[in-house]
C-alpha cells in the first residue's frame, strides 16, 4: 500500500483521504438505516389493526410489539434490535406526531407533521453532500494526478534532449495511470451508495405520506368536515406535509432492512 502511495505521487494522499471519509460515511449511514429500518408493511398493518374501527381511541397504538423476555441470547438481541428499529423509525415518529396532535386544529397538526417529516428527512440525508462531493472530486483528483504524471514524463523527455528512454519515462507514466485508477476506484462506489441511500430516503418519505393517508382514512372516514378546515378533528393532507425529495435518477432496489 505504501509503495503504491509513493509511486502514485502526492495526489494519492488526497485520494486516500477521500476514500477513508467515504468508507466512514457509508458505514455510518448503513448502520443508521438498519437501526431505523423497521419494515413498513409490518408497521402499517399493526398500527391499523390497533385502531378501533375508525374511532378516536388511540391508546396503545404505538406500543412496542417486540418482547425481549424470551430465553436465548439471539432472541433477546433480535428483540432489542427490533425495539430500537421500532422507536427510531421515521414511521413511528410521524405516526406519534399525528396522534399527539389529533385534537389540534388541522393546520396545527399539519405544521407539526411537516416539522417532524422535515426533521426525519434531514436526519436521513446527513452526510449525503459529503459523499456526493467525494464521488465528484475523486475522479478530478485522479485526472490531476494523470496530468502531473504526463508533465513529469515530458520533463524527462526534455532533459534527455528528445531521446526517448522507456525506463526514464516509466515513473511519470506509472503515476499518471495509478492516480486515474485510484480516483475511479473511490468515486464509483461512493456514487453508487449515494444513489442507493437517496432511493431509501425517497421511499421512506413516500411511505410517511402514505401513513398519514391511512390514518386519515381510518380515523376520519365518517368525518363530514372539509379536508382543509381547521376543526380539531379534521384530516391532514399528506401531500402538504412531507417535503419532496430531490431525485438524482430513477433507482430501483429494496430498502435496507
Amino acid at each position: 500500500m505504501l509503495e503504491f502511495m509513493q509511486k502514485g505521487g502526492l495526489i494519492m494522499w488526497p485520494i486516500l483521504i477521500c476514500a477513508l471519509v467515504a468508507v466512514a460515511i457509508i458505514l455510518e449511514r448503513t448502520v443508521y438505516f438498519i437501526i431505523t429500518g423497521i419494515r413498513y408493511d409490518i408497521f402499517r398493518d399493526l398500527v391499523l389493526q390497533r385502531l378501533n374501527g375508525g374511532g378516536f381511541n388511540t391508546n396503545g397504538i404505538l406500543d412496542n410489539p417486540f418482547n425481549d423476555e424470551k430465553p436465548g441470547f439471539l432472541r433477546k438481541l433480535n428483540a432489542r434490535l427490533g425495539r430500537e428499529q421500532w422507536q427510531r423509525s421515521p414511521y413511528y415518529k410521524i405516526t406519534g406526531t399525528y396522534l399527539e396532535n389529533i385534537d389540534s386544529g388541522t393546520r396545527s397538526r399539519e405544521e407539526a407533521l411537516k416539522r417532524t417529516g422535515s426533521e426525519e428527512i434531514e436526519k436521513m440525508e446527513r452526510y449525503f453532500k459529503g459523499l456526493s462531493a467525494i464521488s465528484h472530486a475523486s475522479p478530478l483528483l485522479g485526472l490531476l494526478g494523470t496530468v502531473t504524471g504526463i508533465i513529469a514524463a515530458f520533463g524527462v523527455i526534455s532533459r534527455l534532449g528528445g531521446q526517448v528512454d522507456v525506463t526514464a519515462l516509466a515513473g511519470g507514466i506509472w503515476e499518471a495511470m495509478l492516480t486515474t485508477a485510484a480516483g475511479l476506484v473511490v468515486a464509483i462506489p461512493a456514487q453508487l451508495f449515494y444513489l442507493y441511500f437517496e432511493k431509501i430516503v425517497s421511499e421512506r418519505a413516500s411511505r410517511m405520506s402514505y401513513l398519514i393517508t391511512y390514518l386519515n382514512e381510518r380515523l376520519f372516514r365518517n368525518s363530514s368536515g372539509p379536508c382543509g378546515d381547521d376543526s380539531p378533528r379534521g384530516p391532514s393532507r399528506a401531500e402538504d406535509i412531507i417535503p419532496p425529495i430531490p431525485q438524482t435518477g430513477e433507482i430501483i432496489g429494496d430498502e435496507v432492512k
